[in-house]
């Protein structure tokens, strides 16, 4: 990530720059000197964007070209012929990107012209290699998702209480290499003119977009709690569900009623501190909109009151999920008016990490599509059956297993849905 001067390039370069009001725009320069430039957009909704591109066709293409192009065949002399004919189909595959992701249909451009240039070593295994370095150009567009995948479910999920500089830290502690080449703090600061940066790869673009949104709070990245997609709230309030429609119902509509079946199982502190927020709340809007010679009746509650109370249960709410503060001290801590009874509840139990989650935590390019077979036959020896049984389990089963504890709504309700 590197700001620069605007010069013409001699060779393509994918560029970074700032069109002001948090907005930047990808740009394309050609070897040329014919320049390209994507709509202005904030890095927050780039980074959710670039989440949901749908690459399962090109997956599909490329996984064709690796398992059934008769190169691959082993032998003792690959005709050059057959590695002529590969070559061809892979540098067809870069076009299915250009409509869904125009910005990795450049970038392969720059990367497989350069692998192209490559001199024959006379190594026997010269073209096998090449051929795999191909491949391994052409995965990059994935293998960036991955990364940017796992980085999200690891950084931004279950943290929307958390300030920004919260959740640089929880990137940090989680991923400190990605944490040290994203750090807000290595950018030039905005307001000295449009910035322009350089771009060296995709996941350099993410990381460096990253940055940008760790440096600014007026955008933060959240996850509904029914669709588990990721969204950008419309204001700073605690926002539970995005505006998708999912299943022909609005995610809030569908995932409010979802999660009242959840309340007995809801951890009983948590439910205290929730409706002390919602009254305080009303109890704000009452203030606010109540004529002064009417206000003798209510409790008074200015707007500086209800951020400090929101701001100390915040705080108090994530040292609770932490296991630093028991039932009876959270309670305490965010009771500061002094209108609960008593200071007992239950605890629900609490799922510290998932398999699942472990599994992301400790490898950022833990890739569910290839870590799940397609199916897998085993041998259910169930107690309350007299004969063990051979049951066979899909991928989305084997994903399901390692998520349970931590899923969406419409994942736990899928079969109502």
């Amino acid at each position: 990530m590197e700001d620069i001067e605007r010069v013409m390039p001699s060779v393509p370069r994918l560029l970074l720059e700032e069109e002001g009001e948090g907005r930047f725009s990808t740009v394309f320069q050609h070897g040329d000197g014919t320049v390209e430039r994507l709509p202005a957009i904030s890095p927050a909704k780039d980074l959710i964007a670039s989440a949901e591109v749908d690459y399962r066709a090109y997956r599909r293409e490329i996984k064709r070209l690796r398992e059934g192009h008769p190169l691959f065949v082993p032998r003792l002399d690959i005709p050059v012929a057959d590695f002529e004919d590969f070559v061809a189909e892979a540098l067809l595959l870069p076009s299915m990107l250009q409509k869904i992701d125009p910005v990795s249909f450049f970038a392969l451009g720059i990367l497989l012209d350069q692998a192209l240039q490559r001199e024959d070593d006379g190594s026997a295994l010269f073209l096998m290699n090449a051929a795999e370095e191909l491949l391994y150009i052409l995965e990059e567009p994935i293998r960036t998702q991955v990364y940017l995948w796992n980085i999200l479910e690891m950084v931004f999920d279950g943290m929307e209480w958390a300030t920004q500089w919260e959740r640089f830290e929880k990137l940090c502690q989680v991923y400190p290499d990605v944490g040290k080449l994203c750090d807000p703090i290595s950018l030039p600061e905005a307001g000295a003119g449009n910035r322009v940066f350089v771009v060296r790869s995709l996941f350099g673009l993410r990381l460096l977009e990253l940055a940008l949104y760790f440096q600014q709070d007026k955008q933060r990245i959240a996850r509904c709690d029914y669709c588990w997609g990721w969204f950008i709230p419309k204001t700073k309030k605690a926002t539970r569900y995005c505006d998708r429609v999912t299943d022909r119902f609005p995610c809030k509509k569908r995932g409010a009623r979802f999660k009242r079946n959840l309340v007995e199982n809801e951890d009983g502190a948590l439910k205290i501190c929730n409706q002390l927020r919602d009254r305080m709340y009303a109890r704000l809007l009452r203030w606010q909109d109540a004529a002064p010679d009417e206000r003798n009746k209510l409790i008074p509650m200015e707007y500086d009151q209800y951020d400090e109370w929101s701001e100390n249960a915040r705080l108090a709410r994530m040292e609770y999920l932490k296991g630093k503060l028991k039932v009876e001290e959270f309670l305490r801590r965010i009771d500061t008016t002094h209108e609960l009874d008593s200071y007992e509840a239950d605890r629900a139990e609490q799922i510290v990490q998932t398999v699942w989650q472990n599994r992301v935590a400790g490898d950022i390019s833990f890739d569910p599509e290839v870590r799940y077979p397609e199916t897998i036959q085993c041998l259910d020896f169930d107690l309350g059956v007299a004969e063990p049984r051979w049951e066979i389990y899909t991928a989305d089963d084997l994903r399901r297993q390692e998520q349970r504890g931590h899923q969406s709504l419409r994942e736990r309700y899928r079969k109502e849905c």
